[in-house]
């Protein structure tokens, strides 16, 4: 049996080898103890004493042994390796001063598992007024001068928009028509899915907007709702009821997910425009208008006045109750006060744009809506209608 020290409870053991295995590792008996305590290799070495500074490997005492014959020339040479090895484990290093003694220094221990770092929601202000940064002018402004093969198409909502679409829309002199009204709301509808937090923190009402056609092909259903036939129409038929039911753009229902609808009236004659805010909890609409003259007004207030008897008959084929044109009650109609107003019809549509904006913002000021600012507001719009729904990888001109 092979005297060594061993690593035992934090010191340096004397013991001896009862079992070598085949991997190096050992059970060792310490201190003259009959218990055999399992050691790795590493955990052991040769008995050394450490003397003024230097760790001196202790004497060993040997015993003659009187070798067998036959077997001198073996044992002579066994002696030989033993005494190289036990020389070289002599000029070894310090098994203490190995790297598997000090990994607390060299090495710190570390949690297996470290916390995960959790990334709050961060929840982005909105603002309808604040200039887009450069590089998204830049953008656009990229996209329109491309030309032929290098020409990139851009679609919005499967449908392809021309450049003409923005010239058209950042010229001064033009009012908006229908199609910019209608990209308009749709990159408006966008926003509220993609910011719903900022919505929520904000305790605003859950709202969408619809296109410049919806309340005029609403407003074809009077007369039937007032002089129903023998064969009674619903008013939830057609592109009416995919609408309100949330089966075609903006997919929202109305008294489920959405209790707020905005959309836009247009006087043909003048070319005006007024904005439209229904509640259908509250059941009443708001108008919106920048100026239009007084005859205009009265001209539209007949065709909302319809709206208002529609909307409420909407509501009660909703709610399952039916509809009797006597048991009809009218939304109440309402002007919205503080609203800006503009010198010059074509600004109309560019300013009920805005103001809606505004309003489902929760926004109460709408000074910066303005004659002076009108080109900016144009501007701004062009840029988010485009930067909304072109593919994110379309960059811009290399500065």
């Amino acid at each position: 049996m092979q005297d060594v020290e061993a690593f035992d409870d934090g010191a340096w053991c004397a013991g001896k080898v009862k079992v070598i295995l085949f991997d190096g590792s050992c059970f060792v008996s310490l201190n003259n103890s009959t218990k055999e305590i399992y050691f790795n290799h590493s955990e052991m070495r040769k008995p050394r004493k450490w003397v003024d500074g230097v760790w001196e490997m202790t004497k060993k005492q040997t015993q003659s042994v009187n070798p067998s014959e036959g077997d001198g020339d073996k044992k002579g040479k066994a002696k030989a390796v033993a005494c190289k090895k036990n020389e070289a484990a002599a000029n070894a290093q310090p098994v203490d001063l190995l790297p598997f003694l000090q990994r607390e220094e060299k090495r710190p221990i570390r949690p297996r598992n470290p916390p995960i770092p959790v990334t709050p929601e961060v929840i982005l202000p909105i603002d309808s007024f604040v200039t887009p940064e450069f590089p998204r002018f830049s953008r656009l402004a990229h996209w329109m001068d491309l030309r032929g093969i290098y020409r990139v198409p851009f679609y919005i909502n499967g449908k392809e928009i021309e450049k003409e679409f923005f010239q058209k829309m950042d010229d001064a002199e033009n009012n908006l028509n229908k199609e910019h009204i209608n990209v308009a709301f749709e990159m408006l509808n966008c926003k509220r899915v993609e910011q719903g937090a900022w919505f929520r923190n904000n305790n605003l009402p859950a709202a969408c907007f619809v296109p410049v056609k919806f309340l005029e092909v609403v407003g074809y259903a009077y007369e039937s709702v007032r002089k129903p036939h023998k064969k009674k129409k619903k008013l939830l038929e057609g592109c009416v009821g995919e609408l309100v039911k949330g089966l075609i753009h903006p997919k929202k229902v109305w008294l489920e997910d959405v209790d707020v609808i905005y959309g836009v009236i247009e006087d043909k004659l003048s070319c005006h425009y007024i904005g439209v805010e229904i509640q259908l909890m509250d059941n009443t609409i708001t108008l919106f208008h920048c100026g239009l003259p007084k005859a205009n007004i009265k001209r539209a207030l007949n065709q909302i006045q319809e709206l208002a008897v529609l909307i409420s008959a909407i509501k009660m084929e909703l709610l399952g109750e039916e509809v009797n044109f006597e048991d009809i009650s009218p939304f109440e109609v309402k002007f919205a006060e503080g609203l800006p107003k503009t010198k010059f019809p074509y600004n109309c549509g560019i300013f009920v744009v805005k103001m809606l904006e505004c309003r489902s913002l929760g926004l109460k000021s709408m000074a910066n809506i303005n004659d002076e600012t009108a080109m900016d507001l144009r501007s701004k719009l062009c840029c988010e209608i485009f930067d909304q729904f072109m593919d994110k990888d379309f960059q811009e001109v290399k500065m």
